[in-house]
């Protein structure tokens, strides 16, 4: 199935510091807060710091999305700060979820991917809303789902609140 980029919600993510110039287009930002995964090196902090300063910066290293150490940064943001979500594509797109889910905007986080296209994907069942992890499948390739063991399409759908590709049962577009 081939599908256009302009017909796809998969993100085009970024894997240099150039999102972070759009963070600061036409606000106060009081706050710069870089949160990355194992996957980025120490360069990074140093990298981002001299890029936006003067403003301050935080860091936040996360292994596991759901750990406090993000809960904890949550509770302190403020209007004015902007997140930088750097590592690999699983850890910014639960990032950017969690992120948004505690009330940040879209424009407000700036993505890098440290990892590029390495085939591993979360995949979303439409069917029984599964979640499989690290699943390594290609967009349009087929997988099966660890929720229902449906074989699913992994289809050109980022979903951004789910943090995964969408999957659709290989078959459901053929006619009974």
């Amino acid at each position: 199935m081939a599908v256009s980029m302009r017909s796809t919600s998969v993100p085009r993510w970024r894997s240099d510091y150039s999102a972070v110039d759009d963070l600061a287009a036409g606000a106060l930002v009081t706050c710069y807060v870089l949160v990355s995964d194992g996957s980025v090196g120490d360069r990074v902090p140093r990298e981002l710091s001299e890029r936006v300063a003067p403003v301050p910066t935080r860091m936040l290293a996360v292994e596991n999305v759901d750990g406090s150490g993000l809960d904890d940064l949550l509770s302190e943001a403020r209007i004015g700060w902007r997140f930088v979500v750097a590592g690999s594509e699983r850890t910014v797109g639960a990032v950017r979820s969690r992120l948004i889910s505690a009330g940040a905007l879209p424009a407000e986080i700036a993505a890098v991917i440290s990892d590029g296209d390495t085939g591993v994907r979360d995949v979303y069942c439409a069917h029984c809303h599964t979640t499989s992890p690290n699943v390594p499948v290609a967009v349009g390739g087929q997988t099966p789902c660890t929720g229902c063991s449906e074989e699913l399409t992994v289809y050109y759908h980022f979903s951004r609140r789910h943090s995964a590709y969408l999957g659709y049962r290989a078959d459901a577009e053929e006619l009974p």
